[in-house]
């Protein structure tokens, strides 16, 4: 499993492209910072990779709370987990 740490709420077209085409069947994507926008602006891009890559999508804990939300999509990590499976990943790419 492959992790895949994204931190910004949008990238330029080409980014935003790249990042997703790269992710493969079984990897993980992880939302962190602003990224967690994401998880309510951008659910149904979210959920159409979950589905079609059948990966797992996880979220900061701590991000979700300073941002006030409490995302319908994806499982929270703690920082303590957040390490965890960042060490347990084969590779880690941050976008």
């Amino acid at each position: 499993m492959r992790l895949h740490q994204i931190n910004q709420l949008t990238y330029p077209e080409p980014l935003e492209t790249t990042w997703q085409n790269s992710v493969q069947t079984g990897d993980s994507i992880l939302l962190i910072e602003e990224s967690i926008l994401r998880a309510s602006h951008q659910i149904d891009s979210l959920s159409t990779l979950i589905t079609e890559k059948q990966i797992t999508l996880y979220y900061l804990q701590s991000d979700a709370t300073a941002y006030g939300l409490s995302p319908s999509i994806g499982t929270a990590l703690s920082d303590e987990e957040w390490v965890d499976i960042t060490f347990s990943a084969e590779a880690n790419i941050s976008w």
